[in-house]
């Protein structure tokens, strides 16, 4: 990337909207966009954070738009490549696209991807005009065969939120997925998979709000939204770069090797939340396996119960495999961006970009710079384990050399990770309790983890290993 010579102005100040967008749309040497990290406020309070596609479907612990902005507008030129290989629903996607850059986005959940890709790609006012005819008719399903109806409430998932489906309320739901059936059967392709956006952003917020909505208006009212909010984004986006999303695995992704311009990711936070459980109703209606997605999620809370150190070398290892793997797909020079905030387990304190920091090292990564961010928990999901996390770290690493190891080496990930957890066991033997809310627990209790530390280094060559 070629940069000009231009020294930022703000010495340090807290920005303005219109001050940072300024800012960051200079050139600058790189060592100057480097420095330039550190005049920004990162905690982009009071930021317009949610336009255009952004706005199309809520998300679990997904970050702000100013964080890739930021780096795709410092550290990119136009037609570069982005890649996101967590990706959620897409934050890091949607700024390349409307920054002309292309994108990849990558994710093991079927409905981050889709969600990605209705984002980024416009669609022809032909085929909403298509659309609406349809969706005119629809009213013609609710005379479903009740007996469908009954087989779906009685295999909803065993949870007390599923209570909230009635029968009138899978009769409408049924109504659209039929309609959109008939969409796909079609051939109109695009349409259909916003419609299965505006669909899954609907069970969102009847399982957020807890009780009866009028569900078939509401998903009207959010299919006229995206086609106002992808209108609006085509005025901006003139020469259309090239999105993909990937319903792929981090530690395996499909990307070809040294093409890659940046890195800005957010991986799932050990044992913060279980991101299928979240998304379970909308993958039900839409047909998507919840429990591969669990199953092969990474840093799943519903991991290794008994032991919740196992989690955290499964964790370690898996981010390992990934970090091995955005190394293989950067050019070298280049930026990779991971966003993560601190967990807790069994009141302990995990520091995930330390880790992330350490490994680095090891495969090729030479971390430059670690920022700290306060959290705007009024413009976050907030569930009940998210909610709890209120800042995180901003690790900016770059690629000066090849990894020299392959992700699949079961070898040198059990020995990384092992290091790993041997420093951190002899962390809380020195002080315990590190991250403890509300109740005290006893000492005893906290003594007790250092044996669960020591149970779980022994069995890390079986935890990190892939899943089958």
């Amino acid at each position: 990337m070629l940069y000009n010579n231009k020294q930022s102005t703000l010495s340090g100040e807290k920005n303005t909207e219109q001050e940072y967008l300024e800012l960051v749309s200079e050139q600058y040497t790189f060592p100057g966009a480097i420095n330039l990290l550190d005049e920004i406020d990162w905690d982009f309070k009071d930021f317009t954070t949610q336009y255009l596609t952004h706005r199309f479907h809520s998300y679990p612990a997904r970050f702000i738009p100013q964080i890739p902005l930021t780096f795709i507008k410092l550290f990119t030129d136009e037609g570069d490549t982005v890649l996101d290989p967590f990706c959620g629903c897409g934050t890091t996607a949607v700024e390349a696209f409307l920054n002309n850059r292309n994108s990849i986005g990558n994710d093991f959940n079927p409905l981050a991807v889709l969600i990605t890709k209705v984002k980024t790609t416009l669609i022809d006012e032909t085929e909403f005009r298509y659309l609406n005819r349809k969706l005119s008719v629809m009213k013609r399903y609710l005379d479903l065969d009740y007996r469908r109806v009954e087989d779906r409430a009685e295999n909803m998932p065993n949870r007390k939120i599923s209570k909230i489906f009635n029968k009138v309320i899978i009769s409408k739901l049924e109504a659209i997925r039929e309609t959109l059936l008939e969409v796909k059967e079609e051939g109109h392709d695009d349409v259909y998979d916003l419609g299965r956006t505006a669909l899954s952003s609907t069970i969102w917020a009847l399982v957020e709000n807890g009780n009866g909505i009028n569900v078939d208006d509401m998903f009207l009212r959010k299919v006229k939204y995206m086609r106002g909010g992808l209108k609006e984004t085509a005025k901006i986006v003139k020469n259309i770069p090239d999105a993909k999303a990937i319903n792929g695995d981090a530690r395996r992704l499909e990307v070809e090797t040294d093409s890659v311009d940046l890195i800005v990711t957010s991986p799932p936070y050990v044992n913060a939340l279980d991101y299928y459980r979240a998304h379970m109703y909308n993958m039900l209606w839409l047909g998507m396996d919840f429990d591969l997605f669990r199953k092969h999620e990474i840093g799943g809370h519903s991991h290794f119960i008994a032991n919740r150190f196992r989690l955290l070398s499964e964790y370690m290892g898996d981010m390992l495999r990934s970090m091995i793997e955005m190394n293989r797909v950067l050019k070298r020079d280049k930026l990779c961006v991971i966003v993560v905030g601190n967990s807790s387990l069994e009141y302990e304190l995990i520091e995930s970009h330390r880790f992330f920091a350490e490994m680095a090292g090891d495969i090729g990564f030479e971390p430059i710079k670690t920022i700290h961010r306060n959290i705007d928990k009024t413009k976050k999901y907030t569930s009940a384990d998210v909610g709890k996390i209120d800042d995180e770290y901003i690790l900016v690493m770059q690629k000066t050399e090849d990894a020299g190891i392959t992700a699949d080496n079961d070898g040198f990930v059990s020995e990384i990770v092992t290091e790993q957890m041997i420093n951190f066991s002899e962390q809380v033997k020195r002080v315990q309790g590190t991250s403890i809310r509300g109740r005290r627990p006893t000492k005893e209790r906290l003594l007790k983890n250092i044996e669960r530390i020591s149970n779980a280094i022994e069995t890390i060559p079986q935890d990190i290993r892939i899943k089958v």
